[in-house]
């Protein structure tokens, strides 16, 4: 494991460097401005005295040596007087007697620089002094031609190292080390906090080992993550019915190959569910899931005619929020048209017996039999009327024979009235019976309607418990009324919830077995779907039921 970098020193020797090249850039500046400020003064002296230093080349070096050291004095220069061939006729600095031992000039460069064009400057160390100089020659004139050179020196100013300047520098620079540690400290442990998660080493680590140890990790959770997702999408494929998810939106997130066959090439991932289904019936389970959660039961028609069963189903999914499956029952069909062949002659056929054992029943009570046994047939007689005679309803309902008879009426009406006729039977259970919300007016089949609810009622008066309720609400909507009725009774197994409607089908309750005759749900339902409705039934084992339907003014 690396150490963590720390941000601070390296800011520190960089602003440091950048704030030295700025002072030596600043001291540069000024020595070339003294220099220039010393060339432009000499220059000025030169145009002064060149007049005067040309006679003084044609007397002798001491007589020049006294004039120019009066110069070099006023003006606070070296004065330099060289002859045409380079030789030193007089120095301010150098004795006459000594003027010999001086080298030869006319190579020097502001000498050089003179002879071409009149004036020469040069910046150099001195043989005499070992001091850096400022040079400036002219030429001396007499008549037409030149007789010399006057040059003047003057020793740059020794300038002091700006040491306040550079400790203000390195204090800046620590400044800036300091305040860039902190600021590096505070992001490593903000970044560091992020990938905690995904790594197990310190805080302190290097943000980058961390960052590579968090990558690995992730990309191995992603991988994983991809492998089940798509061992499941493989296995949801296999699979015979069709699934659906989708999001809070409606948009469909997955679909398995089953689901696009059931229901055609319209239902699409990445578009809304309405779009590839015209079932008004799922729509509304769809929309009921979405606002209230549960799970829902309802059928519909796939593309190629098929009958399928759906069910809808809240889903604990941040992303996801509905589950739909659909069930092909079309092998079942052919079963279901001899179910109902079977119910309309068992419906006519037990017409003649259920005379027969009436008018025995009479004989029976005639010749003085028992109370007991006359008690029991009679009751057996009745129970076998209700069935032949909701076996007649159905075979009617599904044949196309019922005959509906539509007038405007009010739905919380109906609803009171069917809590009346009950109040009797819900009484003995020692069940509430209660009725809520205002006038609905609708307008149906007022008999079909209150057998319908007639039937829900019953049931939740019979499946329930002592001190037990049934409550109808009764709602209005955009075009019709939704009447829902929920009770408190011992519900419905979830693995029988999608069969109740079957004709026949019957929960098992144990020791409650003995229930209806299995047609009553299957009647609700084909009655609903004949007054143009939907119906839909949520149930939990222990808790109770809720039956709702949806109805529209029949026009």
């Amino acid at each position: 494991m690396r150490i963590p970098e720390r941000s601070g020193l390296p800011v520190f020797l960089a602003t440091a460097l950048v704030a030295l090249a700025a002072v030596t850039l600043v001291e540069w500046q000024q020595r070339r401005h003294d220099r220039a400020t010393t060339v432009a003064r000499l220059g000025e002296a030169l145009e002064v005295l060149c007049g005067d230093a040309a006679p003084l080349l044609a007397r002798s070096s001491a007589e020049a040596d006294a004039i120019i050291r009066e110069w070099a004095a006023a003006g606070g220069f070296r004065v330099t007087l060289v002859a045409a061939d380079g030789r030193v006729h007089a120095d301010s600095w150098t004795l006459p007697a000594l003027l010999d031992r001086l080298e030869n000039h006319a190579q020097r460069q502001e000498i050089v620089l003179a002879a071409e064009g009149g004036f020469g400057v040069a910046h150099r160390r001195s043989l005499t002094s070992d001091r850096f100089t400022t040079y400036v020659a002219k030429l001396t004139r007499t008549g037409d031609r030149s007789s010399g050179t006057l040059r003047l020196a003057v020793e740059d100013v020794r300038r002091a190292v700006p040491w306040p300047a550079v400790a203000l520098s390195l204090v800046a620079a620590a400044a800036m080390g300091a305040l860039a540690r902190l600021v590096g400290n505070r992001f490593h442990a903000q970044i560091s906090r992020h990938l905690g998660p995904w790594t197990d080493l310190p805080l302190r680590a290097d943000l980058a080992a961390q960052a590579e140890e968090a990558d690995r990790r992730f990309r191995s959770v992603k991988e994983h993550l991809v492998r089940e997702v798509d061992v499941t999408r493989a296995a949801v494929n296999e699979v015979g019915e069709g699934v659906a998810l989708v999001d809070t939106s409606g948009v469909v997130r997955f679909a398995n190959a089953a689901a696009t066959r059931l229901i055609g090439d319209d239902l699409r991932i990445g578009r809304p569910l309405v779009e590839g289904v015209r079932a008004p019936e799922l729509l509304a389970a769809l929309r009921d899931v979405l606002e209230r959660g549960g799970v829902r039961h309802t059928s519909c028609v796939g593309a190629t005619g098929a009958e399928l069963v759906v069910r809808v189903c809240a889903l604990d999914h941040p992303i996801l929020a509905v589950a739909v499956v659909w069930r092909d029952i079309s092998g079942e069909r052919q079963l279901e048209r001899a179910r109902r062949a079977l119910v309309a002659d068992l419906a006519h056929e037990l017409r003649t017996p259920l005379t027969v054992l009436v008018g025995v029943s009479e004989e029976l009570a005639e010749e003085g039999i028992a109370a007991d046994v006359l008690a029991t047939l009679e009751r057996q007689v009745r129970r076998l009327r209700t069935f032949a005679e909701d076996l007649e309803e159905l075979a009617a309902i599904e044949s196309g024979q019922l005959q509906l008879h539509d007038e405007d009426i009010d739905a919380s009406a109906i609803a009171r009235q069917v809590a009346g006729d009950l109040a009797g039977e819900a009484e003995r259970a020692g069940v509430a019976v209660s009725v809520s919300g205002g006038p609905v007016t609708l307008r149906t089949d007022p008999s079909r309607l209150s057998q319908v609810l007639t039937n829900l009622v019953d049931n939740g008066i019979r499946y329930n418990r002592q001190g037990g309720m049934v409550e109808v609400v009764v709602e209005r909507m955009d075009s019709g009324a939704r009447i829902v009725v929920r009770d408190s009774g011992v519900g419905i197994p979830n693995g029988d919830v999608g069969l109740v409607f079957q004709r026949f089908y019957r929960v098992r309750r144990g020791s409650q077995s003995e229930g209806g005759s299995g047609l009553g749900l299957a009647i609700v339902k084909h009655l609903v779907g004949a007054l143009g409705g939907t119906v839909h039934l949520a149930s939990e084992e222990g808790k109770g039921t809720v039956v709702t339907v949806e109805l529209s003014s029949r026009p």
